[in-house]
């Protein structure tokens, strides 16, 4: 730890301070939002079943995004392996290959997937075939202020990336330096590209990062320099834009003269509505894909409202995934969610068995056993561990089942809506409504006209209907197929039966289908302990994703203690004085330095006086000082029989606005044969005094850069409010206060 006298140094321009590690594990439990009903280690249980969840969840969304960025990754390397060796005939002169790439609603793993597939995925093969073996640079607009600069990133990009390829370490910082000049940078890059022989194979790739950053005139420059060097120089640009593909922010921006020297191609990536649903059904509606963690209706109402007001991207959908999965593991029970054990073998008895989990032994009791059973709070006392476990392995096992046949019935609604929309038959439900219907199981109107609609099918469309159906209830896994082998039978009757009567076959059909989903589709919130592998009907935290930024202000500087740790582990609220029997002026003494001055700003009119600001936090500032000093005092041991008193200290007196001067006359008519306590006594007092005024213009500044006050002109010593709203509302604050903990 650097001592006091460096700190003070003036001369020392920098200290340091090593980093020393603090045992956090004793702070655990503030993560809690439920202590009564938690287990001891229960923050790091769900800690743990948290991150198995979202990463089971989070690599089927990885793959699924590949999969969709794939057409557009393989349609760009497409571009740029033909880009000079399709060439129109009976130009005048040869086009710079331009690339534009909207990354409009792609993950931000895109332009890794682009860059992989253009330098190839042999690492040994630099240079090698026409699908592995261009050289990519990427440039940045901070890295292009002018076009000077542009060329020597350009150049230093291409050269650094050849010899490290090649393991070439002999040039020397600013060799590049000399390179600005279009023909001296084409040369150099050429001869790296000539060294390995198969310059006619290479491209020279220039990624230009978020492009509408650039200046104009340096790309123009840029781009009227590098088509001088073509062909000789097989240079491609990139060109990345978060703007939509029309209208085209290139043809808007830049002028003819410059569009005449480039051959734009396009490639967007096609997101819509159906990307989204897509994900979801392959991720949580998917027969062949089981997620640790269901989603519920709201959250499936959330994202597509989400997306079709705010933004497309799957990024977005992936945070908005895992925050999901952070608030599901806030409730104690989430701890079961994979394994009723808590561990290997005999862990989980032993952390239940101890006194402190005995509330969360008796939350689990109340929800296993009904409500008349419940209302004997003792009688979990008489049962045993082993029994409730063994509930809880029951009640996975039953909601397993139960959404495994749910998804089996979505898929089958899906696949006859799909086969009436190629009829041309007319489904106003959306994929969305689909899902949530399914989750809520509330979808009878759907299913009704489906299955009116399948009884009124014609011969040729039972016969291309059936097929369809036997072939999925084929496809489906062994341990499905058998829950399934009665409907399956059903079907297949209809289909040894199909060329009889059709419309007696189609009746069966639509009656058999009918049956089956009301048999299926049931809401998930009817199985015991739904809530451990299900987010049910729980509200999405909004704020997390668009949060209220002046109301978060608002709550910490009104209620600062709530977020302290120490304040939340006890799941106490510390605002409410009403409770504790303390005044506003007593609350005020728990309070740090700027939610004191802006109580007081709250206090005042449009017009702040400063000086009469100060002197009110000064006075909360002495008040504060002798509370402090009265708690020691009831901690001092006691003296003779009798507990020790401290003297009361002399409040010092605050400047005034005619003192000027005073100090200096006060320090002459001080006698210097003063004792020396009361020499200590004073200087005390004046080290306070200018730590109150010190501590103020903190507070002040702190406020002024948050944006409360604003300055006057025509006062000097006055500042202006902004802020005139009443403070929120205890059940606001509270519910801010969960959300932003969450």
């Amino acid at each position: 730890m650097a001592s006091n006298g460096v700190l003070e140094d003036i001369n020392q321009t920098a200290a340091y301070i090593p980093y020393q590690e603090e045992d956090t594990r004793a702070d655990h439990d503030s993560y809690t939002l439920f202590p009564d009903r938690d287990l001891p280690n229960g923050y790091e249980l769900r800690l743990e079943a948290y991150r198995a969840a979202w990463l089971k969840c989070l690599t089927r969304i990885q793959d699924l995004t590949r999969a969709l960025h794939a057409p557009v990754v393989d349609r760009v390397s497409e571009l740029v392996n033909k880009s000079y060796i399709d060439i129109l005939p009976g130009l005048p002169y040869p086009e710079l290959p331009v690339i534009s790439v909207s990354t409009n609603g792609v993950s931000s793993s895109f332009l890794d997937e682009i860059t992989s597939q253009l330098e190839g995925r042999d690492d040994d093969a630099l240079f090698g075939d026409a699908n592995s073996g261009h050289l990519v640079t990427h440039i940045f607009p901070s890295d292009c202020p002018n076009v000077s600069s542009a060329m020597k990133t350009l150049v230093t990009g291409f050269i650094t990336k050849y010899e490290r390829e090649l393991g070439s370490g002999k040039r020397k910082p600013g060799k590049f330096t000399q390179y600005n000049g279009p023909q001296p940078a084409a040369s150099m890059v050429r001869r790296a590209a000539q060294s390995e022989g198969n310059e006619s194979e290479v491209r020279l790739v220039i990624v230009l990062h978020d492009f509408e950053q650039f200046e104009p005139p340096v790309v123009q420059d840029l781009f009227e320099i590098c088509s001088l060097a073509i062909p000789r120089l097989p240079l491609v640009f990139v060109l990345l834009l978060a703007s939509p593909p029309s209208p085209s922010y290139i043809h808007m921006t830049y002028p003819r003269r410059i569009l005449s020297l480039l051959q734009v191609r396009t490639c967007v990536f096609p997101w819509s509505n159906d990307v989204l649903h897509e994900i979801l059904l392959k991720t949580f509606f998917d027969v062949d894909f089981e997620p640790e963690l269901m989603i519920g209706p709201v959250l499936i109402d959330f994202l597509a409202d989400f997306f079709e007001r705010h933004s497309v991207s799957l990024d977005s959908l992936m945070s908005i995934l895992q925050l999901a999965h952070m608030k599901h593991f806030e409730e104690p029970l989430t701890v079961f969610l994979h394994n009723e054990r808590l561990g290997p073998s005999d862990a989980g008895n032993s952390v239940l068995g101890e006194p402190a989990s005995f509330g969360f032994l008796e939350a689990l009791f109340t929800r296993v056993r009904n409500a008349r059973d419940a209302n004997n709070h003792k009688e979990w006392l008489n049962t045993s561990i082993d029994d409730l476990l063994s509930t809880v392995r029951t009640a996975r096992k039953t909601f397993r089942s139960r959404v495994r046949l749910l998804r089996v019935a979505l898929q089958v609604i899906l696949l006859i809506r799909a086969f009436m929309l190629s009829e041309g038959y007319k489904v106003e439900a959306t994929l969305s409504e689909l899902m949530c219907g399914v989750m809520r199981g509330r979808i009878q109107n759907v299913t009704k006209y489906l299955c009116t609609m399948v009884k009124k099918l014609r011969k040729e469309q039972i016969n291309r209907l059936l097929p369809e159906l036997r072939d999925f209830f084929a496809s489906l896994p062994d341990k499905v197929r058998a829950a399934e082998k009665a409907i399956s039978s059903q079907i297949d009757t209809a289909f040894s039966a199909r060329d009889d009567e059709a419309h007696v076959v189609a009746g069966l059909l639509s009656e058999w289908l009918m049956a089956y989903f009301e048999e299926r589709i049931v809401s998930l919130e009817d199985t015991p302990l739904w809530d451990i592998w299900y987010t049910g009907s729980t509200p999405f935290p909004t704020d997390l994703v668009n949060p209220s930024i002046r109301a978060s202000i608002l709550a910490g500087l009104l209620h600062p203690q709530e977020f302290s740790a120490s304040v939340a582990a006890n799941g106490r609220s510390t605002h409410n004085t009403e409770d504790d029997g303390e005044d506003e002026d007593d609350s005020l003494l728990h309070m740090p330095d700027t939610s004191i001055l802006f109580q007081r700003y709250l206090e005042s009119g449009k017009m702040i006086n400063v000086y009469d600001w100060f002197e009110s936090f000064a006075v909360v500032l002495e008040e504060q000082k002798r509370h402090h000093q009265r708690t020691q005092s009831r901690n001092l041991p006691e003296r003779n029989g009798r507990p020790s008193t401290p003297r009361t200290p002399r409040t010092p007196r605050t400047p005034t606005r005619h003192s000027r001067g005073g100090k200096g006359r006060q320090r002459k008519e001080q006698d210097s044969d003063d004792p020396p306590e009361q020499q200590a006594e004073e200087e005390t007092e004046e080290n306070w005094r200018l730590e109150v005024q010190a501590r103020f213009i903190r507070a002040l500044h702190e406020l002024d850069y948050v944006g409360f006050i604003r300055h006057t002109g025509r006062r000097a010593d006055h500042v202006m409010r902004t802020v005139f709203d009443t403070p929120i509302s205890g059940v606001t604050w509270a519910l801010l206060f969960f959300l932003v903990r969450a």
